[in-house]
């Protein structure tokens, strides 16, 4: 009997989920339209591929299956989430989101058709028959080239800074090179990559300059940033709500990750959960 009971608590703990905390699936991504605008430059993979485009399906299929999402949280700036439900309005209805004759560079072409909100959290939402996508992102001030610029000009740093970017590059470029998209998207968010995310920030740049506080403050307005992201992702969850999904990219999972772990209202599932 003992068994019995104790079996049924594992069950309604994991995939059926406890129903005293809101279950939060945790999903740290890379960008897939791959802009090339943070400092360690990652490897492509053209998510447009059938064969990448039949893994997209099987992905959203299972979180669908087993975690069947209320809301699907995505890092769109927070002051455009009418506009980015607008689209996601369209895309239910299977229309055509943007006209691609008004984008005037490949940037923005590639941001449309290949970015992760749009194939993996629009997709997901929608089979998940959530009427909305809500938007979570902000664009504080983040005064990176003031950092850059300390850097650069001390040569012992500057080779431990692009130490740091190089080793990085080689751990973030081991899973981009992953036969999969669920490898690649398991070893972006194994324990280590947060680790190393965080640790750049707190071992490297938090220590720059005191005097100056360049690194600091670059490391206050990183927290800032995520924090305020939180924020908004606290404040669109409502007590009705079951099972959420956060998709940003694994620089802001690796700090999502803590504050969900210290905040009482919700229980965090990894993404390597979906597979046990």
């Amino acid at each position: 009997m003992k068994t019995f009971w104790a079996i049924c608590f594992i069950l309604i703990s994991f995939f059926g989920f406890s129903q005293e905390k809101i279950n939060v699936l945790l999903i740290g991504t890379y960008h897939f339209n791959n802009p090339g605008h943070d400092a360690v430059k990652m490897k492509e993979r053209n998510i447009l591929t059938p064969e990448s485009q039949k893994e997209l399906e099987q992905l959203t299929d299972l979180i669908k299956k087993k975690f069947n999402p209320d809301k699907v949280f995505v890092e769109n700036v927070y002051a455009k989430r009418e506009g980015l439900n607008d689209m996601y309005q369209k895309y239910l209805k299977n229309e055509k989101m943007y006209n691609p004759d008004t984008l005037k560079n490949d940037f923005r072409k590639r941001f449309y058709s290949e970015n992760e909100m749009f194939q993996l959290g629009f997709r997901l939402a929608k089979k998940a028959k959530n009427k909305a996508i809500y938007s979570i992102d902000d664009r504080l001030e983040f005064r990176y080239d003031k950092v850059m610029k300390r850097v650069k000009e001390d040569e012992k740093l500057n080779k431990k800074f692009e130490a740091l970017l190089s080793e990085s590059g080689k751990n973030m470029n081991e899973c981009m090179t992953q036969p999969n998209l669920k490898e690649v998207l398991i070893c972006l968010n194994n324990e280590e990559q947060a680790k190393r995310n965080k640790g750049f920030y707190i071992n490297f740049v938090n220590a720059l300059d005191p005097e100056e506080r360049f690194g600091s403050t670059l490391v206050a307005d990183w927290y800032k940033r995520n924090l305020t992201m939180y924020s908004y992702f606290q404040n669109q969850v409502a007590d009705t709500d079951k099972n959420v999904v956060i998709l940003v990219g694994v620089g802001h999972s690796s700090m999502l990750k803590d504050f969900i772990l210290h905040d009482a209202r919700f229980n965090l599932i990894e993404f390597k959960d979906l597979y046990n």
